[in-house]
This record gives structure tokens, sequence and C-alpha cells, in this order.
């Protein structure tokens, strides 16, 4: 899987509760992961180990090109 985009989808599919709500797009050199409201804390995992491996293991998938793993979150309505 050499897609970075589609490599950082199925990690973040592979945390969350509801991975058919998991969005990832390229924004610039940016991978930006969405996911549904309140599964925030699983893909950012505790003290931020998971989307830290996630960051790891994309850029270790393409290593010519530098690219970042972040996360989008929804904004919440009031």
């Amino acid at each position: 899987m050499s897609d970075p985009v589609k490599m950082a989808l199925f990690l973040a599919q592979s945390v969350v509760d509801q991975p058919a709500a998991v969005r990832a797009s390229m924004r610039g050199p940016t991978i930006m992961l969405r996911v549904a409201l309140g599964e925030e804390g699983r893909v950012i995992g505790r003290q931020g180990r998971v989307i830290s491996a996630i960051r790891t293991l994309v850029r270790a998938a393409d290593p010519q090109n530098r690219v970042g793993v972040d996360l989008d979150a929804p904004r919440r309505e009031r």
C-alpha cells in the first residue's frame, strides 16, 4: 500500500467504532483525517500515541515525500 492517503485512511478506520465515517484528504503536504463526532480521542490515543504511530507508518511507507498526518476535528454545533 504505497498511497499515503489510503494508508492513513485504513489505519484510522482500524481504530474507530464507525469506520465508514472516516475521511482522509490531502491538504498540501498534510493528510487530514476526519472522524465521526466523539471519536477523535480514539485516533489521538493516550498521550497522542495512536496518531504518532499513524504518522510514523505513513512516513515509512513513502520516505521520499515528507507527508504529515493531522486530525481535522468536526465542528460541534451549538
